[in-house]
């Protein structure tokens, strides 16, 4: 807009003009209206919550590490452009999207935003529709706010034109100073630590809103590089390893021929926001409409407990990643996603462990190949093949949410596992498969899928939809389970299935969904509503084939209800179940089960099975062992 127009609108509206005379009052404005949009920041990053306000009014220093950062930002545009509004303009709404995210990704996936969301792309991205984003009055105002007053600082303020030296020295104090302050003030996460936090310092979510969203990201953005744990040998790891190795084992299971060594093989599935919907109290569905109904039916004859993930509502990768490598996202309390930005070389996993005992591997995705990078991670884990979604080319099955259907992806499974058989009679065969028909969003209307949960007063009717389409999803998804199990029962061959599912639905912000069925749900309150917020179920089925192998070998099947475990440990279930014990790091994690069977970023599953936020010394100790332990294994560990 040129000067003639704003004078124009000036005279119509009555506008004063602010004739800024000096280059020094200049950058004082524009440091006011850092100060401005840091404040506007600091409500959208809070929820608007009052308590967590008055921390930034008793700790005015926290206010100025979240702002300072706008301000240099602002200052160098300011510098380069000559321009206050363009200065206001460009860096304002940058740092109110960024908040916004924030915000958005808060109330959806109860997690901050950080930036290794920006390597992902991020999930949530993917599945929520822009009608469903929790925009409320707040943030309306606080934007309507915003462009008012970029428009008044446009029409209203005249600043002085700047010399071309007085530009240039001012970028480079503004970049250099910026530099300087991140690696010395935003790298130093033992400043940050001290100041308070408005609820638990075991939430994410409220360490985030109440140190402020800037001065987290910035702090965060140092986890992108990862440094090896306190203290770390590489050496000390590998001698423990080598104490649990059982080279026997292997020597054994090379013969594949005797009945004594045959192996039976191996399918495991991990279920896109797979939960056991029916455990909450009161939940009804009508007759002939149970969702889970083969689930509960295989459960009669199955080993089935409860795993505790590390996500909720998102982050599949991460619950993928501890089964596949028995590494712990919690007790790592890595800041990065492990797929997108840790897992760039050959890494052990439980392909490669059975792989060592003749065992050909596959890998099925129904989805897009780059998504968390699996195309790339699939192969650094050693599977021998991999499928996505683009090989998928027989599509029967119609869908509600749009993704492939189970249906599809188990006749898909099936087809490869009789190919396997014609082409590798010899060797047992390894599948590890995830499934995404179940993804959300669940919009809170009729999509499709018949009402099947029961209007019974148990479940508020404002979200009756939301549920009742999550819900009628769970059907179709037991129903190919049904058919799976079928054809798998109905095969001479031996076959083992593992089932999981990788994290809680999402069922509206701030677990809207969950409140409405009157569960309680949370990561602020006690460990009942942290376990709540975070276990899945999965169980370890064997065919009337591979019962009977193993009764001829002399071995009963556990059945009945599994212990409580972290995900990380499933790997060491599922081969103690096979009766292999020849992979050294599993073994290791089988005795770590036995002292801290459940490992979380704030409660801690203990030997005698009761819960602690506080471990002694000696449960320190142990799982100090085991940060330095998966960081050899995903990152010095050598795979031949």
């Amino acid at each position: 807009m040129d000067k003639n127009s704003c004078k124009k609108i000036n005279k119509i509206l009555f506008l004063p003009k602010i004739n800024l005379k000096s280059n020094w009052r200049s950058m004082l404005f524009v440091i006011a209206l850092s100060l401005v949009v840091s404040v506007m920041g600091i409500l959208i990053s809070s929820a608007f919550s009052p308590k967590v306000l008055l921390l930034y009014l008793v700790q005015p220093v926290l206010f100025l590490l979240n702002t300072l950062p706008l301000t240099l930002m602002m200052l160098c545009i300011y510098f380069l452009t000559a321009r206050i509004w363009v200065s206001y303009l460009i860096s304002g709404s940058f740092y109110l999207i960024m908040q916004m995210i924030n915000y958005f990704k808060i109330s959806l996936r109860h997690e901050p935003f950080v930036p290794a969301d920006i390597l992902l792309g991020n999930e949530s991205t993917k599945v929520i529709k822009i009608n469903e984003l929790p925009i409320d009055a707040g943030l309306v105002i606080v934007t309507v706010l915003f462009l008012i007053s970029v428009v008044a600082v446009l029409l209203i303020l005249k600043s002085k034109p700047s010399k071309w030296y007085f530009r240039i020295a001012g970028t480079i104090i503004s970049v250099f100073v910026l530099i300087g302050l991140y690696n010395t003030v935003y790298k130093n996460s033992k400043f940050y630590d001290k100041f308070k936090v408005e609820g638990t310092i075991y939430s994410s979510v409220d360490i985030v809103r109440s140190r402020g969203f800037m001065y987290s990201f910035l702090v965060k953005a140092n986890t992108l590089k990862l440094s090896a744990p306190e203290g770390y040998l590489a050496q000390e790891a590998k001698r423990i390893l080598e104490d649990y190795e059982n080279k026997e084992a292997v020597e054994v299971s090379a013969n594949l021929d005797s009945l004594k060594n045959k192996k039976p093989h191996v399918i495991a599935i991990m279920s896109e926001a797979f939960f056991d919907i029916d455990r909450i109290p009161g939940i009804e569905f009508y007759d002939n409409s149970n969702p889970l109904e083969n689930y509960n039916k295989i459960l009669k004859n199955a080993y089935h407990g409860k795993i505790v993930t590390g996500v909720y509502g998102g982050g599949t990768a991460s619950t993928e990643c501890e089964f596949l490598t028995g590494i712990c996202i919690s007790a790592a309390n890595w800041g990065a996603d492990t797929y997108s930005a840790y897992i760039r070389k050959d890494t052990f996993s439980m392909a490669r462990v059975l792989e060592e005992i003749g065992y050909k591997t596959t890998a099925l995705h129904p989805g897009y190949q780059w998504f968390y990078n699996r195309f790339n991670v699939y192969d650094y884990f050693g599977f021998d093949k991999r499928f996505f979604a683009v090989d998928i080319t027989e599509r029967n099955t119609k869908t509600l949410t749009g993704y492939i259907s189970d249906m599809d992806t188990y006749k898909f499974l099936l087809k490869d596992f009789q190919e396997h058989l014609k082409e590798n009679p010899e060797n047992p065969y390894f599948n590890f498969t995830v499934t995404i028909e179940n993804h959300g969003p669940y919009p809170n209307e009729p999509i499709g899928y018949p009402e099947i949960l029961k209007h019974n007063g148990s479940v508020d009717e404002e979200y009756y939809h939301l549920i009742n389409n999550y819900a009628g999803g769970l059907r179709q998804n037991d129903e190919a389970l049904g058919y799976l199990t079928e054809q798998l029962e109905n095969l001479d061959e031996p076959v083992v299935l593992l089932y999981f599912g990788d994290h809680l639905p999402f069922l509206g912000s701030e677990f809207a969904g969950y409140k409405a069925m009157n569960y309680k749900v949370g990561t602020s309150y006690g460990v009942d509503e942290y376990l709540n917020t975070y276990e899945t179920p999965y169980f370890i089925w064997s065919n009337n084939s591979a019962k009977a192998l193993f009764k001829e070998q002399g071995r009963d099947l556990p059945v009945g209800e599994a212990p409580t475990i972290s995900a990380n440990y499933l790997g060491p279930v599922l081969l103690d179940y096979l009766g292999f014990n020849h992979s050294a790091y599993f073994n290791y994690l089988k005795d770590l089960k036995s002292v801290l069977p459940v490992i979380t970023r704030r409660f801690y599953k203990v030997s005698d099975g009761n819960y602690t936020e506080n471990l002694s010394d000696d449960e320190k100790e142990v799982l100090k062992t085991y940060c330095n332990m998966q960081y050899y294994i995903l990152f010095d560990n050598k795979i031949n």
